[in-house]
């Protein structure tokens, strides 16, 4: 089990239409942000649990019936959520995508992308930079505060952008037979500091990791293919080397070596999809979570241990590491759970220790007798 949890739930009752499908810390790491399957936008107090800030999409329940590629999207959903003391950001599959302060006053930034979006995130230390990419819909890299809207004759209605992206990615070359490679962008990371000049690692619905750098170009820098058996859905890049986690659609939970391209390790143990990963803030621990209702943390090198374990009876959606609260070493808690042994022998010495006692006293009593 995981020790010390604290564990609380908002709602109260369980809930699919409360369902949270995004989750993200503010800056400050005072609150969290969740987007739940209903389009409620809620700030939770980290503390406590106590509901903050409150915003509900307008029309989230709408009926959808959009044909894209070939299929039909039938319903909203949040595919990423980015969030400060003082605003979020949100974005569904359909590419609506908005800005909004939580100081209701002020006006909210709309703003529409490309439908059938698979994955929105926020640069980790420039929160007004985002990327966002899905079927057919090529990475993208915009700044909210310098994006153009085309005027809209509806008030409160998403508009299309007017002014260029940041940085725009270009398909690979046609493959060997020349035809054209799909485009299925499923998740992506940053890799650099720099917002201006991106770094990006992308992971594709078509087993690929790709790497992306703004100074070089709008193709891969790197492009592995087949590091999966099965579609990648969900990476997370290491802030402390260079490596990247990824997970597919079976379960199989993975590390790769962005130096080499090559696959340096796996976790075990895994029954179900992942849905979302965490690091924690020394990098040494790695977190997941998914359908198979587990919460387990791993160590990220060496034998890739499991090291802690919960059952939580529901599906998980999203896993965040807390860095606000100080982790224990995995040879800290080794060293309290050698103490605790050591503990329970010398307990159990000084019980037997009084127990043989009292059996000689009453020995000796009944042969005096």
């Amino acid at each position: 089990m995981l020790a010390g949890v604290e564990v609380w739930a908002h709602s109260g009752t369980v809930s699919r239409d409360k369902s949270i499908q995004q989750m993200a810390t503010t800056t400050e790491g005072a609150m969290f942000v969740v987007g739940r399957k209903n389009g409620a936008i809620e700030a939770i107090g980290k503390e406590d649990g106590h509901l903050v800030h409150e915003f509900a999409e307008p029309g989230f329940d709408d009926p959808v019936n959009i044909k894209h590629n070939g299929k039909y999207i039938t319903e909203r959903n949040f595919v990423g959520l980015g969030a400060t003391e003082e605003a979020f950001i949100a974005c569904t599959n359909l590419g609506e995508l908005r800005y909004q302060p939580f100081d209701t006053e002020e006006a909210p930034v709309l703003m529409q992308l490309p439908v059938d979006a698979w994955r929105m995130r926020t640069h980790p230390k420039h929160t007004n930079v985002f990327a966002v990419g899905g079927r057919e819909h090529e990475l993208s890299i915009w700044d909210i505060d310098a994006v153009r809207l085309a005027e809209t004759t509806c008030g409160g209605s998403y508009a299309k952008p007017t002014s260029a992206p940041l940085f725009k990615t270009k398909n690979v070359a046609d493959d060997n037979l020349g035809l054209r490679v799909p485009v299925w962008v499923t998740d992506m990371q940053f890799l650099s500091d720099d917002a201006a000049s991106p770094r990006v690692a992308v992971s594709t619905g078509h087993r690929q990791i790709r790497i992306y750098d703004a100074k070089t170009g709008a193709r891969p820098t790197h492009n592995w293919d087949g590091v999966s058996k099965h579609p990648i859905y969900h990476i997370l890049a290491s802030h402390m080397k260079p490596e990247l986690f990824f997970a597919d659609n079976m379960g199989n939970f993975q590390q790769l070596d962005l130096r080499m391209g090559k696959v340096v390790g796996g976790y075990k143990g895994i029954a179900g999809a992942v849905r979302s990963m965490a690091l924690s803030e020394d990098g040494t621990m790695v977190a997941e979570a998914g359908l198979d209702r587990f919460v387990r943390v791993y160590e990220t090198d060496g034998m890739r241990r499991l090291l802690h374990r919960a059952y939580v009876k529901q599906r998980v959606t999203h896993v965040l590491w807390d860095w606000s609260v100080k982790d224990r070493s995995y040879g800290e808690i080794e060293q309290d759970e050698v103490d605790e042994i050591w503990d329970n022998m010398a307990k159990m010495e000084h019980r037997k220790k009084r127990t043989s006692g009292i059996k000689r006293k009453t020995a000796v009593a009944t042969t005096t007798g």
